[in-house]
């Protein structure tokens, strides 16, 4: 019985810990703020000089506050880079009927890749999209 009690407690101080390192994030993805001040983005296609695209994104970003406040330090640097995206967008992407689902991976691609460091994004949202 004696042994019993020693392995419980064991067993019970090996859960406390374990269950500590579980722990969940102290912010909900989907409640996570969206950062709306990119502003339209203007570009030529690659090899269409005589048309231009013009893109409005959003962009979801978590944890609230850090990822924020990183992707608002950042912003000319966000908008350099989604220029240089779409920029290299020949006509055949532009013309695929997926062309807006296929930029909102790129981008979010693209965010987490080159921009945020201690954030990330979660979710992009295109809320313009225009070739002229």
């Amino acid at each position: 019985m004696k042994c019993f009690c020693a392995q419980g407690l064991s067993l019970l101080a090996l859960l406390t810990l374990l269950g500590g390192c579980f722990s969940t994030p102290p912010y909900i993805e989907e409640d996570c703020p969206l950062f709306t001040d990119v502003g339209t983005v203007r570009a030529n296609p690659a090899g269409a000089l005589d048309q231009h695209l013009e893109v409005e994104a959003n962009f979801r970003v978590c944890p609230p506050v850090e990822g924020l406040a990183e992707i608002k330090r950042k912003r000319i640097e966000l908008k350099h880079e989604i220029l240089a995206l779409l920029s290299s967008k020949s006509e055949a992407e532009l013309n695929d009927p997926l062309r807006v689902e296929k930029l909102q991976r790129e981008l979010q691609q693209m965010v987490n890749e080159k921009i945020m460091k201690k954030g990330r994004v979660t979710q992009v949202m295109i809320t313009g999209f225009e070739l002229k």
